[in-house]
């Protein structure tokens, strides 16, 4: 039972803290590419993007002209596609926010070239990096001051973790009792349906019964 415990919160450790990196190539043209996320309420995320300005053929073009040819767009959507985060002509920075609501988030990139660009790359290559739960908190400033020292400030993020897991066993929990209740309301309107059938089937059966009797009465056949 022990090792069980000690299996399920390290498996829910690793669920409410990651991180993750991506890198792809995005081509000009009015599509975007887009990154789905599932996050939960009230999850911190952060993170950096960084548009390269190399193209993806690696054609002997400049930097500069590379980059002033073309605009990439870089948009943070939340489940009800409001914007949380919007650059135009992005090229590196880095966002940060908490997830207001469950559900998917989307961190898209739009590439286009702009009006009388020098140039016509064929796509250029996006890097991102997202960090959400423990690993989105950032002590390197307390540190830098001097308020905490580095052993204390990875004790704080121990304790930070304990309590994301007893906030995960608890969200957990409230899941698992939700899903029971669904499953016993469930079961019994699948016992009243049930029960209702049968005694369709009987009435209807006892109707039939009588009617062929009187029917048959009145045909003098019994």
């Amino acid at each position: 039972m022990k090792s069980n415990f000690i299996i399920l919160s390290l498996f829910i450790l690793f669920t409410i803290q990651y991180a993750h990196s991506f890198m792809f190539e995005v081509r000009p043209g009015p599509d975007e590419k887009c990154i789905i996320e599932e996050f939960r309420a009230d999850t911190l995320v952060n993170g950096d993007y960084e548009v390269s300005d190399k193209i993806t053929k690696n054609l002997a073009y400049p930097s500069e002209l590379v980059m002033n040819s073309m605009s990439m767009r870089f948009s943070i959507r939340d489940p009800r596609t409001g914007l949380l985060f919007d650059k135009n002509d992005a090229k590196k920075g880095s966002f940060s926010f908490t997830a207001q609501e469950a559900g998917e988030y989307f961190f898209c990139f739009q590439d286009s070239y702009i009006p009388g660009a020098p140039i016509m790359p064929l796509g250029r290559t996006v890097s991102l990096n997202m960090k959400t739960g423990i690993e989105a908190n950032d002590f390197s400033d307390v540190v830098t001051k001097g308020q905490l020292q580095p052993s204390e400030v990875e004790l704080k993020k121990i304790e930070e973790v304990v309590d994301k897991i007893k906030e995960e066993i608890l969200y957990m929990r409230g899941r698992e009792e939700t899903m029971r209740n669904t499953n016993e309301s469930t079961n019994a309107r699948v016992a009243w349906l049930t029960a209702l059938c049968l005694f369709v089937l009987i009435g209807t059966a006892g109707f039939q019964i009588t009617y062929l009797k009187r029917y048959f009465k009145q045909r003098k056949l019994i």
